[in-house]
Order: C-alpha cells, then sequence, then structure tokens
C-alpha cells in the first residue's frame, strides 16, 4: 500500500475513534483542547503556509506548474475549526442519534479528504520526477500526507 492510503486509512481510523466521544455527549473535550482553540489554530495555520513556502522553494516550480501548486496549496484535507454540533443539542440525543452525529462528521471528513487528494495527485502529476522525489521526502519527512498538520 503506499503511504497516501496509509495515511488516509490512519486518518479515518483517528476519525472513527473519535466518534465515540459524540457517542458520550461530547465529554472528552474533543475539538476544545489546547491544539483545537482560537491561538492554537493562527499557529498552526502559520506554520502550514511557513512549510509551503519552503516546499515551494525546494521544489523549483516552473510557471507551468504555479496553477496547479495554487490549488494544491488551497486545498487542505483538514479544515481549520470543523463544525461540531452544539453540547447541549448532543445532550438531548440518546446514544445511537450522537454515533449517526458523529458518523455525518466522519462522512464530511472522508470526503474532504478525497477531494483533497485528488487535487493532490493532480499536483504531484504536474511534477517531474525529481521534484516528485524531493515532495516525497518533504511529506514523510513531516508525517503529513500533503496537508501540512492541519
Amino acid at each position: 500500500m503506499n503511504k497516501t492510503v496509509k495515511m488516509l486509512l490512519a486518518g479515518v481510523a483517528i476519525i472513527a475513534v473519535s466518534a465515540g466521544a459524540y457517542a458520550r455527549g461530547g465529554d472528552c473535550n474533543f475539538g476544545d483542547g489546547p491544539m483545537m482553540g482560537g491561538k492554537s489554530m493562527e499557529r498552526m495555520e502559520k506554520m502550514r503556509e511557513r512549510h509551503l513556502a519552503s516546499l515551494h522553494d525546494e521544489l523549483k516550480l516552473t510557471a507551468q506548474q504555479e496553477s496547479a501548486w495554487k490549488k494544491f496549496a488551497a486545498s487542505n484535507p483538514m479544515p481549520g475549526k470543523m463544525d461540531r454540533p452544539d453540547r447541549d443539542e448532543m445532550k438531548k440525543l440518546n446514544a445511537p442519534q450522537r454515533m449517526e452525529k458523529g458518523l455525518e462528521q466522519m462522512r464530511a471528513m472522508e470526503k474532504n479528504m478525497g477531494e483533497h487528494l485528488e487535487v493532490l495527485k493532480e499536483f504531484y502529476a504536474a511534477l517531474t520526477p525529481e521534484q516528485q522525489k524531493t515532495f516525497d521526502e518533504e511529506m514523510s519527512r513531516h508525517g503529513h500526507h500533503g496537508g501540512f498538520g492541519r
């Protein structure tokens, strides 16, 4: 299995595990912790932007590759603050209903990751073999699947 598929499966597994938080009424504070709050999200976005700029420079893109790059850079497999159901509303639901909400969230995330994968493939195809090697090394070094940790 290639790395992209493995990372996608790992992401889906993490999402599946986190769905348990929804089944418990959201008492696990998933999404409310220090890494998901306002300043941390701003910091992560700045890190992502720096990483993108660094990667852009490392790849030495041609003018013909710039449009694919811009589309790739604008795509994000894990958008910042995910729309989480209201905690009070979740408490009114029974366990199966809460789990359904979690499953809806998972499906939305999977759809977003699938769209990002298509953009990633398009960008990757526009790269030369040498650039692809650089891209692969950069992604494996940082443990990302094209989303720059967001």
